[in-house]
């Protein structure tokens, strides 16, 4: 198994802003071909993935296709589907590819796999052809979410930030469907922990029984506790992570790095504090075939990130349950946690499951959609939000100068 630090490097120009056109424009980017037709009306050009979302088809418009400089073809229909275009596909020497996908249901691991290859490897511009254009997203987005490591929450969001977004992202029984087809293929250990002293939340993921593992947001005095659920599960702890350079308790990292030694502290580069790994926007923390997303998501601290896991999100302070936390110290900005908060999370499914960094009221989990309806602080203006973090009048954290020098240091002290 193998555990790495990735930052993406795409095959394919991608942009979640990824523009459709309809007809041929004189300068396209730097590697793509001139075309002498347009593709017909009706069909969804993205030029930067080159390629080509289709319905049902005329004879007439499956010639301009081909005539607008298609080189491959992929079709989700039944290749007995009376407007299945393979006879003249093949009849223009293009490989024609008919892996039948007609609900959510038909995406099976092996259905999967194939619809990858075919992503993979066949030649563009590629058409991927169904009855209304709706199922043609599926392999999109598969195919996106694979290339560049995400987990279901962002690549739904990858879908409906497309222009125009992809056809299935209205609605929600296919976005289900597909966010079951991303999910990981064997158990998926997840356990949250608390720390009762500073109302800390550690997460626990792990790539299965035995299988690599990562900590989120350890505390010190709860190391001995971690420890042991790491052996009694059998699990290959590979990485510790921190949200953010914490004030109110010690990171456990530096402890855990000296327990166990084959482990490696992660923390944000704007942070400024010491660690093995130092992430920015957009990497991935990769541990056995799982891979965690990291969003910076500064503004709580200059060094905030938040990190995307299939269809959780842990906010660290930067998103509590009904809450954030304070802007009022450590490069804090109310204005720019606001901003983030709702282009970095917000952003993300209605149902994906915020885990924050702490609570103390007894919460465990929410979701994103609770958060932007029922979160009293961010669910207003940004004026309003500065103005309620403005006025919070909070006493000076009790441990700041003992936990934050400590965490600059991976919370080893000499």
């Amino acid at each position: 198994q193998n555990s790495t630090l990735v930052r993406p490097v795409h095959t394919r120009p991608t942009s979640p802003s990824t523009k459709c056109t309809y007809q041929y424009r004189p300068a396209l980017p730097k590697g793509f071909h001139e075309r002498t037709m347009s593709y017909p009306e009706g069909t969804i050009f993205y030029p930067a993935d080159d390629l080509v979302l289709a319905g049902d088809m005329t004879p007439e418009q499956v010639s301009a296709c081909l005539g607008a400089g298609a080189k491959s073809w992929l079709y989700l229909n039944d290749d007995c589907h009376a407007k299945c275009p393979k006879e003249a596909v093949e009849g223009a020497s293009l490989p024609f590819e008919c892996v039948p996908v007609m609900s959510p249901a038909s995406l099976t691991p092996a259905v999967v796999d194939t619809l990858l290859h075919v992503m993979a490897t066949a030649a563009r511009p590629l058409v991927i052809q169904c009855s209304t254009a709706t199922r043609a997203g599926f392999p999109v987005i598969l195919a996106k979410a694979r290339n560049e490591k995400l987990g279901a929450a962002s690549a739904l969001q990858a879908a409906g930030s497309m222009n125009p977004p992809l056809k299935f992202t209205a609605r929600p029984e296919l976005c289900a469907g597909v966010a079951a087809a991303l999910a990981s293929r064997k158990p998926t250990i997840f356990r949250q922990l608390f720390d009762s002293g500073s109302s800390t939340y550690t997460y626990l993921i792990a790539d299965g029984p035995g299988g690599d593992a990562v900590l989120i947001d350890p505390v010190l005095e709860m190391v001995e506790r971690d420890l042991r659920l790491i052996q009694e599960l059998g699990v290959n702890l590979t990485y510790v992570l921190n949200t953010h350079c914490h004030a109110d308790h010690i990171t456990g990292s530096g402890l855990i790095k000296r327990t166990l030694g084959n482990v490696k502290s992660v923390i944000a580069a704007a942070s400024g504090a010491d660690a093995d790994v130092k992430v920015a926007h957009g990497d991935r923390v990769t541990f056995g075939d799982l891979a965690i997303e990291v969003r910076a998501t500064p503004g709580h601290t200059n060094g905030c990130v938040t990190y995307v896991f299939q269809n959780k999100v842990f906010t660290g302070d930067a998103l509590l349950i009904r809450g954030c936390g304070r802007t009022d110290f450590q490069e804090g900005s109310s204005e720019g946690l606001y901003d983030v908060v709702r282009s970095q999370i917000f952003s993300l499914p209605d149902d994906t499951v915020v885990y924050p960094a702490h609570d103390y009221k007894g919460h465990c989990s929410s979701t994103v959609g609770e958060e932007k309806k029922l979160n009293y602080r961010l669910s207003g203006t940004k004026a309003e939000f500065v103005e309620i973090m403005n006025n919070l009048q909070l006493s000076y954290p009790k441990k700041i100068d003992v936990a934050l020098p400590a965490n600059m240091v991976c919370g080893i002290q000499d």
